[in-house]
């Protein structure tokens, strides 16, 4: 304590241990579709049984991760803050409470040293080819893949003011952050060299664009399976056999929390609250999966078109295997005097393991952001007379690029992005926006009983006094839905365009919830859709729903009693409509038998009304 200061001081320290072992596919693992059985590629007329009982995979590239061997790993994550906090009582009536972190996240470390991050300028040669990008592993000199950012200091200030006694005035920001995903996660996202990957090239695409057999599921690896390198191979390590890895410097989760609100009491028990509430992310962990550094970009993709050996088409050009003599024969590429033009425009096209935009996975790479506003409210009444109340009100709105963030769970998602090298085609509003909320719970001890309003004794006291009613009121919007995608583009993610709103004259029946009139087919398979990745105009069913109970406990002398309960969820049975049907038809988008089905809902996404009933005895 010093004057009007309050101060206080301090150091936080942890060690995250984990020891982990997560093989994914050690006995062999394949999938099937139907493109290997339909009339063309991309048709959807086939069958994926037929497909499997041909031994036939899916589409080149739509393999990966067949067969594994995985490493057992003992990890540890060290972290560091110092921090001050000074709580300065300006007035009586005025506190400021001022502090500072320094928040230091040491990186992830194994045991055994078998981890590696991806060098993007490493240049090197092997067998006489000059090359670039490349991994390098952790040693006895530095345990850790990651470098420690030494300069995530995170300030915070807030103020409380009460200008009067009834209305209490408070405020505050803050910038908070947090590891990396990578960084604390598991050694399979950069244990390469120490595991393995072997791929089955299933198919390949003929001249006519249609996928014909490879290598058959009765001998899915004619040229053996990718075997452990450990480090020894250094820069050249999994060359031909594609990288799961991650950056060697990624920018730190960085928060920005803010806010500003009112308390004013309303009478003896009765408190209303206002406020705004904000947030502010950035450096997110984008989606859940790797992305790949060797994906064209669109512009490319534009440039050289039907020239990148995707589609069959006869425009489709063959260049000369620049790494024919350094590709291990596990490679569909090794030994082979030319190849698709897209791989010697891929940045490292010694890691592809024979699929389009393939090759080099980065995992969790720190390039989504979000931001978050809401108008809060609440008004709270303490018990009086029997009754006590709690109401809120959310408006709020969250925006993100980020389609498929970590917690996935809320909302509905959508596929990939159509390129993440340009995240300004992903922002829209999040598929876990809830745009209004409205709860209300309230209990009441109905007035009916000894000493109160109705005044009863006896028998009739027993059965009809002394209940207890509770009750709980959810309203709320739905989330948006995910624009149509599936557009057949072989080159990328492709969503379609959008001309005008869907929610115009939307019938938002179980039968249509929606229609595709403002949706179309791109011009073209290589220029991205129009359309956001979620619809903020066309959201799910809200919610609205009613619980109830009502309960009374019966004396049955000094120490024992009964208690009776009966509860109700969704009393009202009232039905939240699920998701809609959302699908896109290239070849029938203005045939309506085909396009029947879309916005369709065959589900609810709640339960049906249900009872609880309930007594317990204490003595």
């Amino acid at each position: 304590m010093f004057g009007k200061h309050e101060l206080s001081a301090g150091f936080e320290y942890q060690k995250k241990f984990m020891n982990i072992g997560q093989p994914p596919a050690p006995a062999g693992a394949y999938s099937f579709d139907n493109t290997a059985t339909s009339s063309t590629t991309f048709a959807g007329d086939g069958s994926d049984f037929a497909s499997f009982l041909l031994g036939m995979g899916s589409t080149p590239g739509g393999e990966s991760g067949n067969f594994t061997k995985d490493v057992f790993a003992a990890e540890a994550s060290p972290y560091y803050a110092p921090f001050v906090q000074d709580n300065y009582h300006v007035t009586p009536k005025l506190t400021l409470n001022l502090g500072l972190r320094w928040d230091i996240f040491g990186g992830r470390t194994e045991r055994h040293n078998r981890l590696e991050y991806f060098d993007p300028t490493a240049a090197y040669n092997v067998g006489g080819v000059s090359l670039v990008g490349g991994e390098r592993f952790a040693g006895d000199g530095a345990r850790s893949p990651f470098t420690t950012n030494l300069k995530d200091f995170a300030p915070r200030v807030s103020f409380s003011w009460q200008p009067k006694t009834s209305l209490v005035v408070r405020g505050g920001g803050g910038i908070y952050y947090g590891p990396s995903t990578d960084m604390v996660a598991n050694p399979g996202l950069n244990d390469d060299g120490f595991g393995s990957s072997t791929t089955w090239n299933a198919t390949q695409y003929n001249a006519d664009g249609n996928t014909v057999l490879l290598n058959s599921l009765s001998n899915p690896f004619p040229n053996g399976v990718v075997q452990p390198t450990g480090s020894t191979l250094g820069l050249a390590t999994n060359i031909g056999s594609g990288l799961n890895t991650v950056l060697h410097s990624p920018r730190t989760i960085t928060t920005y929390n803010f806010n500003f609100g009112i308390e004013q009491q309303l009478g003896r028990n009765t408190v209303f609250n206002i406020g705004y509430v904000g947030s502010r992310g950035l450096f997110l962990p984008f989606g859940t999966v790797g992305l790949s550094l060797n994906q064209l970009p669109l512009q490319t993709i534009a440039q050289y078109g039907d020239r990148l050996c995707v589609t069959g088409d006869g425009n489709c050009e063959m260049v000369p295997n620049p790494l024919a003599s350094i590709l291990p024969a596990t490679n569909p590429f090794a030994g082979a005097a030319t190849v698709p033009l897209w791989f010697t425009l891929e940045p490292f096209p010694q890691f592809n393991d024979g699929g389009f935009n393939d090759g080099v996975s980065v995992n969790n790479l720190p390039i989504a952001d979000s931001e978050y506003s809401s108008l809060q409210t609440k008004i709270e009444r303490r018990m009086s007379n029997g009754f006590s109340m709690l109401a809120t009100f959310t408006w709020g709105k969250l925006m993100t690029d980020d389609n498929q963030p970590p917690l996935s769970f809320v909302g509905y998602h959508s596929g990939s992005p159509q390129d993440w090298r340009n995240l300004e085609l992903e922002h829209s509003v999040s598929a876990q926006d809830v745009k209004l909320q409205f709860n209300v719970q309230a209990s009441y001890d109905l007035p009916i009983g000894k000493g109160r309003a109705l005044n009863l004794a006896g028998v009739g006291n027993q059965l009809l006094g002394g209940w207890t009613l509770n009750g709980i009121a959810y309203l709320s919007d739905g989330v948006p839905i995910a624009s149509p995608v599936g557009t057949g583009s072989p080159y990328f993610n492709q969503r379609v365009d959008l001309s005008c709103d869907p929610s115009t004259h939307a019938p938002h029946t179980a039968n249509q919830w929606f229609d595709y009139s403002c949706f179309s087919q791109p011009a073209s398979p290589l220029l991205p859709g129009t359309a956001p990745s979620f619809l903020s105009s066309v959201r799910t069913d809200g919610a609205h729903q009613l619980d109830t109970s009502i309960y009374k406990a019966f004396a049955l002398g000094s120490d024992r009693s009964v208690r009776i309960e009966v509860a109700s969820y969704n009393v009202t049975n009232s039905v939240q409509f699920g998701y809609p049907n959302v699908f896109w038809n290239p070849q029938a988008q203005q045939d309506p038998t085909v396009m029947a089905g879309f916005g369709r809902i065959l589900s609810a996404a709640n339960t049906p009304r249900q009872f609880q009933f309930g007594a317990r005895f204490s003595f």
